[in-house]
C-alpha cells in the first residue's frame, strides 16, 4: 500500500521531531554545578572537622596557646611538629572535597549512561515505525544509525 505524500511528510515530521527530542534529553546545560556544589560541602565538613580538631587538640580554644598545641597535637599524629599539624588539619579538607566531587561525577555518569540507554531504545523504535515504509525513509536511517554508533560509543 503506498503512502500520500502528506502521510509521509507527517511521518518523517514525527520522526525528525522524536530524534530531536532524544538528542535534547541528553543535553546538559550545567554539567559540573552539582560536582562543584558537592566538592564545596565535602570541603566545607572538612573544614569543620579541622576547626573542631584545631579547637579541641591541645589546650582549648583559639588563643595563641590553643593554635600552637593544637597544630603540634596534630602534628604529633603523624610524627611531627605543628608545620605537620598544619598538614594533618589540611588533609580532611582536601579529602572530602574530593571525595564529594568523585560522588557527584559518579552519579552523574550513571544518569548519562541510563539516559544513553533510553536514547538508543527510543532511537529503535522509531526505527522500527519507519521499517515499514523503508523506501521513503532512507535518509532518517541514515540518520538514527549514526546516533545509535555514537551514543553505543559514549556508553562504553
Amino acid at each position: 500500500m503506498a503512502l500520500g505524500p502528506e502521510e509521509v511528510q507527517r511521518m518523517r515530521d514525527k520522526a525528525h521531531k522524536d530524534i530531536s527530542a532524544v538528542s535534547k534529553e541528553l543535553a546538559d546545560e550545567y554539567p559540573d554545578a552539582v560536582a562543584a556544589a558537592a566538592s564545596a560541602v565535602g570541603a566545607s565538613l572538612g573544614g569543620a572537622a579541622s576547626y573542631t580538631a584545631l579547637y579541641f587538640g591541645g589546650v582549648t580554644g583559639l588563643s595563641a596557646a590553643g593554635l600552637t598545641s593544637g597544630l603540634a597535637f596534630a602534628g604529633a599524629l603523624v610524627g611531627g611538629g605543628m608545620l605537620a599539624g598544619t598538614f594533618v588539619l589540611a588533609a580532611p579538607v582536601a579529602v572530602l572535597g574530593i571525595a564529594g566531587y568523585a560522588i557527584a561525577r559518579n552519579r552523574k555518569n550513571a544518569r548519562q549512561a541510563a539516559a544513553l540507554r533510553r536514547a538508543i531504545e527510543k532511537l529503535y523504535e522509531i526505527q522500527e515505525r519507519l521499517i515499514a515504509n523503508a523506501e521513503y525513509f532512507r535518509k532518517e536511517f541514515a540518520v538514527i544509525k549514526t546516533m545509535v554508533k555514537e551514543y553505543k560509543s559514549k556508553l562504553k
